[in-house]
């Protein structure tokens, strides 16, 4: 019986999968006590809830299991018939047609289907996941775990980054009080505490049809590094903008999907285009802005409403409004460089008036800007 799980361990290992002495100990135990009442799919689950620690990983331990496992009999099961694999692509397919209008709960239903419809059947071994998002699949689940560990790793950089903070002046009181004790030989040194930046972070992302799913991870994004900034603020906006803030106090984020939804519960409208010019008049008279505010607007610069005065569109104007009263202006483009300012992408407006634009055509790159802010 033990043989069957130090191949299994052994074909994991040449998968490039970490084994560990414990969960092959455990894998044994299991085994011994459970082979004879288990059916296959039943011992296939539990081996894989102790083997697989990445979501990556599934169909290297499917191919693993067939291996050792596909001689062996097992307790009668049913197993999966055409008929269903056929029900399973077509309710797919519908929910990828299904309109935004749709009743939340099925929505959130249809997308939990999806992912595990992709991450049974759609997971390609071997295939790098890289989070751009010109060839990103919303509903792998692959990308989702992604998204979770860069978001630890923004955590974590800003965390280190507050804590190397030191000032390299000295606090002539506090050394000289500190040094009484060794009767004034100046044995310890103590420098003052740099001020304590409380910048403001307010975030705008446009949820219009472009840049729905973009605003879906970067939201992923920000919820796991949420207790690293001071005072924040999200804002979507499509021809208004909607208060999204308490969306970052759900309990616990465990797909996209589910973030998609609780944004559409908000009441906005998804598929459409924005109307940039009302967004960010209602912005200016509603938000709490001042000189310690960074405003961070995600967005792909297509302003397909928008009006130009006098050589400059009207949403940038409102833009260099925001500067005057922020801090900082903040321009987050999800497309690639070579496609700004083409057709009715107004990027070079929003830079004349002040704007930093970056590019973050991945989730890497969106990573890495928000670490800086």
């Amino acid at each position: 019986m033990v043989e069957e799980i130090v191949m299994l361990s052994h074909y994991l290992r040449n998968e490039g999968m970490f084994v560990s002495i414990r969960s092959s100990t455990l894998a044994c135990t299991l085994y011994e006590a459970m082979k004879d009442i288990m059916t296959h799919d039943e011992l296939k689950n539990s081996l894989e809830a102790i083997y697989v620690k990445d979501v990556g990983d599934h169909i290297k331990f499917e191919k693993a299991f067939k291996k050792v496992f596909s001689k062996i009999d097992f307790q009668n099961e049913e197993t999966n018939t055409p008929e269903k694999e056929i029900e399973v692509r077509e309710i797919t397919e519908s929910s990828e047609a299904m309109p935004p209008e749709q009743n939340l709960e099925q929505l959130q239903e249809l997308y939990d289907e999806m992912i595990r419809y992709r991450s049974e059947t759609k997971a390609k071994e071997g295939k790098t996941v890289d989070g751009s998002f010109l060839t990103i699949d919303n509903f792998d689940p692959r990308v989702f775990e992604l998204c979770k560990k860069l978001s630890r790793k923004i955590a974590n950089k800003r965390s280190a980054r507050r804590k190397k903070a030191r000032s390299h002046h000295l606090d002539m009181a506090k050394t000289i009080r500190a040094n009484i004790k060794n009767g004034g030989h100046c044995l310890k040194l103590i420098y003052a505490k740099p001020p304590v930046k409380k910048t403001k972070h307010v975030f705008l992302c446009d949820v219009s049809g472009s840049c729905e799913w973009v605003t879906t991870w970067f939201f992923v994004l920000l919820y796991g590094c949420k207790s690293t900034f001071n005072k924040v603020k999200i804002y979507d906006f499509d021809n208004k903008i909607t208060d999204v803030t308490d969306l970052l106090n759900l309990e616990a984020v465990t797909s996209a999907g589910q973030v998609n939804v609780a944004q559409r519960s908000k009441g906005l409208a998804m598929f459409g285009q924005s109307d940039m010019t009302n967004s960010f008049k209602e912005f200016l008279k509603t938000a709490d802005i001042n000189k310690r505010t960074d405003i961070i607007i995600m967005t792909d610069c297509r302003d397909w409403k928008g009006k130009e005065i006098n050589g400059t569109l009207e949403s940038a104007l409102l833009v260099k409004e925001m500067l005057k009263k922020a801090h900082r202006v903040i321009i987050l483009n999800p497309e690639k460089k070579v496609r700004w300012n083409n057709s009715s992408s107004y990027v070079s407006h929003y830079e004349k008036v002040g704007a930093e634009v970056y590019e973050v055509s991945s989730l890497k790159k969106f990573e890495q800007v928000i670490s800086e802010l």
